[in-house]
């Protein structure tokens, strides 16, 4: 199996413009929203500053023995 001198010139002048491409290009960022931490999470646009939201599901103790809903 021989590869012809075009195919290596081709090749080679391929990894050179793909080079100059990849090193004149500028990489962004790309950024999640979520993440934020200069923003409070769950404020509507428009909140005061410093909004806090209740959790969705607020921490409720078992129920107490007097009411036996544990079949105790």
């Amino acid at each position: 199996m021989v590869i012809s001198k075009k195919t290596i010139i081709q090749s080679f002048a391929l990894m050179i413009m793909i080079s100059i491409v990849m090193s004149t290009t500028e990489a962004k960022a790309i950024g999640n929203p979520a993440m934020r931490t200069d923003e409070p999470k769950g404020c509507p646009p428009g909140s005061p500053p410093g909004c806090k939201m209740q959790p969705a599901n607020p921490y409720k103790p078992g129920c107490e023995a007097s009411q036996k809903c544990r079949g105790g």
